[in-house]
């Protein structure tokens, strides 16, 4: 696949021989259905590193794990086989920190820690819920998910949150259930508008931390928010932060 002015080069935020981190703009999947005609980030990966397509698995090359399509930030990608294996792993036994930065609706004032099981009602349900009775819903899986305020003003808060499993919309659901829905989500309860978010909701993949596959050395990386998520907070009022990766990790 070429690259064309309509497909502009994804964001390089970090690159070595075996690793490259990019921004995941909001608004795109990163593999999309089997067929699909949409643009997909996998698509733009393969357009900009041509070589990354014999690495992993050949449907899904080279993408160690993924976002959801509203979901902005970083996002991590292996260059060679031996790393592919390595990350894969390093997710599925949570070996791997994962930081977002969410702005609620509602004032949260404390640290929380959400700890419950999440499933879905139906087999292709786009949404997923908390569960109470996990004998009413399928594919039911353990997941945890803390939750730091930030700043607050106005009716929302910035909040830094952390998650060692994967499941799908687990932030989301999770702080839907806690009573403070992401700003923008309207799948899962959130109300209010504000223009500045451009249709999308205010979920960010802000940092990774990690044992480096090929080194003894950690490596943290960061992911700046896009101007739509400043712009949100400017207009609602909320100061931004500035979060290195030293002092998530």
């Amino acid at each position: 696949m070429a690259m064309t002015p309509e497909t502009p080069a994804l964001t390089i935020l970090y690159r070595d021989e075996c690793l490259l981190a990019v921004a995941k703009p909001a608004g795109l999947d990163v593999f999309g259905a089997p067929g699909g005609r949409e643009e997909t980030l996998c698509a733009k990966l393969l357009a900009q590193f041509p070589a990354l397509a014999g690495v992993g698995d050949p449907r899904q090359p080279a993408i160690v794990h993924r976002l959801d399509r509203g979901t902005s930030g970083l996002l991590l990608v292996a260059r060679d086989n031996r790393t592919y294996t390595s990350m894969r792993e390093a997710f599925a036994s949570r070996a791997i920190s994962k930081g977002y930065l969410a702005l609620v609706e509602g004032l949260l004032e404390a640290p929380v820690e959400i700890d419950r099981p999440i499933g879905a009602r139906y087999r292709r349900s786009h949404k997923v819920r908390v569960s109470h009775d996990p004998s009413r819903l399928r594919s039911v899986r353990p997941a945890k998910t803390w939750v730091k305020p930030l700043q607050t003003a106005f009716g929302f808060t910035l909040c830094r949150v952390h998650i060692d499993t994967g499941v799908r919309h687990q932030i989301r659901a999770h702080l839907a259930h806690l009573g403070h829905p992401v700003v923008g989500d309207t799948l899962y309860g959130g109300q209010a508008v504000v223009p500045e978010l451009r249709g999308r909701f205010f979920l960010h993949a802000y940092f990774a931390g990690f044992s480096h596959p090929a080194r003894t050395s950690l490596l943290a990386l960061t992911c700046p928010l896009p101007g739509e998520l400043e712009a949100a907070l400017a207009a609602l009022g909320v100061a931004s932060v500035q979060i290195t990766a030293e002092s998530w990790a």
